[in-house]
């Protein structure tokens, strides 16, 4: 069987390194064409050291950690009207699918601001729109855009300062040993991979409760509530109590889950998703959003509750 090619690549220079071209290092040491290196780098697939880089003949020093998506993500499908869950004057609230970066990712490609644009202009809006706070690429749900700069600065005060509701399904691997908790370990980078996140002592606070809503032999299906809003908040914690996420590789959670009798359900992506959402109009009230649970989330939830019987 022919080995399938890589989709991404992480490459250590080493001093011997130094001087070499980026695409011939990226080409010669992961294995692939030139073509192909200089391809990923045209279209800002490359990082060295965490910074992207698209200059084909950068000179490395030796030392840099160099990762590469040779693969381009699939290009992510317009936003249509069923997924505007809010909209006036001040706000736009989406429930963001998933495979959308809140800003351009690591292999480019429509970031959610470019989306909520597009579907702005085709309903005759002004496109005018502003990035608010952030979802994972993989994360689902329900997320609130600004449609001017006065409003942006008033909702962002709003998550900075701790006062918006946040509610979000998970369902994680594992068997929760308490029904409920409050979760309050700090974060900071993990500084051995390069966009991962670790417990730190050191780091920034963060705060999650949690809620089993049900158990399945090997995972459960879990309410979470972050108090703080930091990078990967409810993946790290969930995890730092043996509950990663399904489908959520990079913090320990399963690719698939099998059944009793051979039969295997594939996970794409961690499996959370932002339910709800509650915060200060710019204007007056409340911005109040709900998203349904999508499809996949409800698919493996119920792959886990037929193998536990």
């Amino acid at each position: 069987m022919a080995r399938r090619p890589p989709s991404r690549l992480r490459l250590y220079a080493t001093p011997q390194d130094a001087g070499t071209p980026l695409d011939r290092f990226v080409a010669e040491r992961g294995g692939i064409a030139l073509e192909e290196a200089r391809a990923a780098l045209a279209r800002g697939g490359a990082f060295v050291s965490g910074k992207r880089v698209r200059e084909e003949q950068l000179a490395l020093r030796g030392g840099e950690i160099v990762e590469v998506s040779l693969r381009p993500d699939a290009p992510a499908a317009a936003l249509d009207d069923a997924r505007v869950l809010l909209l006036d004057e001040h706000v736009l609230g989406i429930d963001k699918p998933a495979g959308v970066l809140a800003q351009e990712g690591k292999a480019g490609g429509p970031s959610l601001v470019d989306l909520a644009a597009d579907l702005l202009t085709g309903r005759r809006e002004s496109a005018a729109v502003f990035l608010v706070h952030r979802l994972d690429r993989g994360t689902t749900g329900a997320t609130v855009l600004a449609r001017s700069k006065p409003a942006q600065a008033a909702l962002v005060a709003e998550f900075r300062e701790g006062r918006a509701e946040k509610e979000y399904r998970a369902l994680v691997a594992g068997e929760p040993r308490d029904d409920e908790g409050l979760i309050d370990l700090a974060l900071g980078p993990d500084r051995a991979v390069p966009g991962k996140r670790r417990v730190d002592p050191a780091g920034e606070p963060a705060r999650t409760r949690y809620r089993v809503l049900e158990r399945f032999r090997g995972g459960a299906l879990v309410a979470a509530f972050p108090e703080t809003g930091r990078t990967h908040q409810i993946r790290v914690h969930l995890a730092s109590l043996g509950l990663a996420l399904a489908g959520d590789a990079r913090y320990g959670g399963p690719r698939f889950f099998a059944g009793a009798e051979g039969e295997r359900l594939e996970l794409h992506r961690p499996l959370l998703h932002a339910m709800s959402l509650r915060v200060r109009h710019p204007s007056d009230g409340f911005v109040a959003l709900e998203a349904e649970v999508p499809h996949d989330l409800r698919e493996a939830a119920q792959f886990l509750r037929v193998r536990s019987h």
